[in-house]
């Protein structure tokens, strides 16, 4: 399960959210929608977004990478933050987060996978590359700082290659993620950075290319 390393915290969190609606169902309610998304947004402290992460997903991504900077502890209030989200949206967690549920809410389709590619890539770097990030986190949290140009770079040309050119999208996500891994390689980390970075690509772009048999390689 996503975050799992965080599970603990739920049992603090009981008194959070008073303030949001319960969810009675598993199918996603406005409402609940934007308070948790609030409370991510005020949790996150995020000081030049000011709406939900729905509605300005390039903006929180780049603060919320921006956090990473701080190294593990960055990391940690990224996953804690996560981890608070999802306790508030409770059962209705899966619908609030999928691509389907943010289209119902008056989102573009392009804009839907953005948001929901941000979960997968935070639920990584919250999970299976936790471990990871934190191994090498003064290296991580440099390329961040002085890379972030090349990694925005990177992704505008996976999404407007995926828009040109659909036919060839597992080409293009081979690419995407080489770009990445080429970031991370060059910046004098080790290979389980580089493995880390792959990946951190790979989950966003596999949101809806499910067809696409791509392996980053080992962490080791």
């Amino acid at each position: 399960m996503i975050f799992q390393v965080f599970g603990f915290l739920a049992v603090l969190l009981s008194c959070v959210y008073a303030d949001c609606p319960v969810a009675t169902s598993n199918k996603c309610d406005n409402d609940l929608f934007k308070c948790c998304g609030l409370q991510l947004h005020d949790n996150l402290q995020l000081s030049n977004c000011f709406g939900i992460l729905a509605y300005e997903p390039e903006c929180h991504r780049q603060e919320i990478e921006n956090l990473y900077a701080n190294g593990t502890t960055g990391l940690m209030t990224v996953c804690d933050s996560f981890n608070k989200y999802y306790e508030c949206l409770g059962d209705a967690r899966e619908d609030c987060t999928s691509i389907g549920y943010h289209v119902q809410a008056g989102l573009r389709l392009s804009d839907a996978v953005n948001v929901v590619s941000m979960y997968k890539q935070f639920g990584f770097a919250c999970g299976a590359g936790f471990e990871g990030f934190s191994n090498n986190d003064a290296c991580m949290g440099h390329i961040f700082t002085s890379k972030a140009d090349r990694i925005k770079a990177c992704r505008n040309q996976f999404q407007n290659n995926i828009i040109v050119d659909n036919a060839n999208h597992c080409a293009h996500l081979e690419e995407y993620t080489g770009c990445f891994t080429a970031v991370f390689e060059q910046s004098g980390c080790n290979t389980e950075s580089t493995w880390w970075g792959c990946e951190y690509a790979r989950q966003s772009g596999r949101v809806i290319l499910h067809d696409c048999n791509l392996q980053c390689s080992s962490r080791t």
